[in-house]
C-alpha cells in the first residue's frame, strides 16, 4: 500500500529522518499522529499511543493530556509509558520542557515537528 499524506500536516520528514537514523522507540507522539506512527515504523518501532481513546481509558488519556500540555507532572506519563522517543508538533508546550531537560535532546526539527530522544537510552 502506498498511501499518501500531507507533510505540512504529518510528520513524514520527522519519520522518515527516524527511519534513516535508525531512532530507537517506543515513540511517542500525540495521538492524533500515532495511527501515522504505527503505519510508518510498524513493526520495527513500538508506538506508545495513537488514536483510539476508548482502548486506553479515562486514567490513561487524563495523565496523557497532563505531559501533551506540559502541566505539573507531566513526567508521570513517561515513568509509567516510557518512550525513548518524542515526536511532538513544533509549537507543542511540551517543546519547550523537553528542551530544558536533562533528559531530552532534540536531534530533528522541520516546519511540522521536533524529534527528541532519551539522552540516558541515546548518549
Amino acid at each position: 500500500m502506498n498511501a499518501h499524506f500531507d507533510p505540512h500536516r504529518m510528520p513524514a520528514d520527522a519519520v522518515n529522518y527516524i527511519v534513516n537514523h535508525d531512532v530507537k522507540g517506543p515513540v511517542l507522539s500525540p495521538d492524533y499522529w500515532g495511527g501515522y506512527l504505527i503505519y510508518r515504523l510498524h513493526p520495527k518501532e513500538q508506538v506508545v499511543l495513537d488514536d483510539r481513546h476508548d482502548l486506553y481509558g479515562a486514567d490513561f488519556f487524563k495523565s496523557y493530556l497532563k505531559l501533551i500540555h506540559a502541566e505539573p507532572g507531566w513526567n508521570d506519563f513517561l515513568q509509567q509509558h516510557p518512550a525513548l522517543c518524542i515526536v511532538l508538533p513544533k509549537q507543542s508546550p511540551l517543546v519547550t520542557v523537553l528542551t530544558e531537560s536533562p533528559d531530552w535532546k532534540p536531534i530533528y526539527s522541520d516546519g511540522v515537528a521536533v524529534v527528541f530522544t532519551n539522552r540516558l537510552a541515546n548518549p
